[in-house]
């Protein structure tokens, strides 16, 4: 088994969790968002189950593909793993609901029961089956010869319980819990075995998957109608979670709780290219941090591995956010929680 394209914490997910954070005490809009972080979180979780039973296919022929987002006939398809088999690929359509999940007969709604409460969400098979014919009309919209295509729904919570009260095959076939995912593959190589083999195909699809890969665009301050200028700034103590963070000497010193920190600044840095764009100067890591000192910034931007970029020694100057992977690696080394 062998991963092409590694999974990374969504962006959405970072952004969500920066907004809430940098919300003025007693916002009105604290409760929704948090409930959004929530779920989002929850999605989250549900890939890395996912992925955490994928890791124990065996099988050299095995390529998976995380967090894919294509574009093609003017449509966009996000697909959360993408397999490659030896005879056969598979799309994982991966959810982590609570409760009971009851598929209607009629295929259109899926109601999930938690409580005393119903809610109706859209069938997430229509969903990964709109996710199959977009990628085999991006297959040949590039030329590339059609393979066979499955499909799959996984929900992590093994203390879910599915009904399929209409007896419907494809929720029977297509729906299950992650845990069963490695059995389930299993069934659908059998499937296959005496197919033509896709391996020859592999490296040329998954190596123009990635090239056209984009990542999703999170403009969270327009989607919450938040004016940036109302969000808190400054330095966030690790420990008390509160904006009263000073700079002495080489460190951050929190003058409510008297934590000290000598990192403090790189989240907060993080939360400005993800609420406000892929660049910032040094003013702006100025007001951002309330920090006055032109040299202590350049100092920290350049410890983060951020290179000035622009035109002249000042104003002109500006520095680039990290990349999509730099991010997710440095959420990953603290074991940020959500």
């Amino acid at each position: 088994m062998k991963i092409l394209k590694q999974q990374h914490m969504p962006l959405r997910l970072l952004a969500v969790q920066a907004l809430r954070d940098h919300l003025p005490p007693g916002s009105s809009d604290y409760a929704r968002i948090d409930d959004d972080l929530s779920s989002y979180h929850a999605g989250w979780l549900g890939e890395q189950n996912l992925a955490y039973y994928l890791s124990t296919l065996s099988g050299s022929a095995c390529r998976i593909l995380y967090d894919l987002r294509e574009n093609v006939l003017e449509h966009t398809f996000q697909m959360d793993a993408f397999l490659f088999l030896e005879n056969f690929a598979l799309i994982i359509e991966a959810k982590n609901y609570s409760g009971t999940l009851t598929f209607e007969p009629s295929g259109r709604q899926m109601i999930r029961t938690l409580g005393n409460k119903r809610s109706g969400f859209s069938n997430p098979l229509i969903q990964v089956a709109r996710h199959r014919q977009l990628l085999l009309a991006w297959l040949n919209d590039h030329g590339l010869p059609r393979i066979p295509l499955e499909t799959l729904v996984t929900f992590s919570n093994p203390a879910t319980i599915i009904e399929n009260p209409g007896r419907s095959r494809d929720v029977a076939e297509r729906v299950l819990h992650t845990e069963q995912v490695i059995s389930k593959i299993q069934i659908l190589e059998k499937k296959y075995q005496n197919s033509s083999r896709i391996t020859d195909e592999v490296p040329h699809i998954g190596s123009l998957l990635i090239k056209e890969h984009t990542d999703p665009p999170h403009d969270t301050l327009t989607k919450y109608h938040i004016p940036f200028e109302t969000l808190q700034r400054g330095v966030r103590c690790p420990r008390c979670h509160l904006y009263t963070m000073n700079r002495i000497f080489a460190a951050w010193a929190c003058r409510c709780c008297g934590h000290s920190s000598r990192t403090a600044h790189i989240p907060m840095l993080l939360d400005y290219f993800l609420l406000r764009g892929a660049t910032i100067t040094n003013k702006q890591a100025r007001n951002w941090l309330r920090l006055d000192d032109r040299q202590i910034i350049k100092y920290l931007l350049k410890k983060m591995g951020l290179r000035p970029k622009g035109s002249g020694t000042g104003s002109g100057l500006y520095y680039e956010s990290p990349t999509y992977e730099w991010i997710d690696q440095y959420y990953q080394s603290i074991k940020r929680n959500f």
